[in-house]
């Protein structure tokens, strides 16, 4: 009996298919194409954040509205950011404006979606998640999330513009 379920591992296996017995193909991570994703978005978001050691807000204005990136939670080798677009009432027609928390992770100089909507963590348990599930999840949220983290942060460096207070004397003009 053994054998017989050691052959039908092997063959599961070989034709990477589901361990469930579904008959579907188990979703694989592309790692290469995924860590690409979160360096390059690591890298956008040292851009939009500069001096992001001392300062707690950013706010930038992009055609039809604005994002405001702010610090959720600093610790010696990551930080939290939380993403927030906010759209002009006359602007979005249909469009809902993305709400994304994302991790910088210093030591290895990678940024990654963990939160979509106040929502986290992004993607299942693991790659073989049934689905319709209770959160309409599919496995392949995650790569996802981070490739429209990596869109959208490149829209606002091409299409941003910094707002700054200027400090005169003490004195915010």
């Amino acid at each position: 009996m053994a054998l017989v379920r050691e052959v039908g591992a092997r063959q599961r296996r070989q034709m990477k298919m589901s361990p469930n017995g579904n008959g579907k193909a188990v979703y694989r991570v592309d790692l290469p194409s995924y860590h690409a994703d979160c360096d390059a978005n690591y890298l956008r978001l040292l851009r939009l954040l500069p001096e992001l050691s001392e300062r707690e807000q950013w706010r930038y204005q992009i055609p039809g509205g604005s994002l405001k990136l702010r610090v959720v939670a600093r610790s010696r080798y990551t930080t939290e950011v939380s993403l927030d677009a906010e759209v002009n009432l006359s602007e979005s027609h249909w469009l809902a404006s993305p709400n994304l928390t994302a991790r910088l992770y210093h030591d290895a100089r990678m940024a990654e979606v963990i939160a979509v909507n106040g929502c986290g963590p992004v993607g299942g348990k693991g790659v073989d998640i049934a689905y319709p599930n209770s959160r309409m999840q599919r496995a392949d949220e995650r790569p996802q999330a981070n490739r429209f983290l990596g869109e959208w942060l490149e829209y606002c460096l091409a299409n941003g513009r910094a707002e700054f207070q200027l400090v005169l004397d003490g004195r915010k003009i």
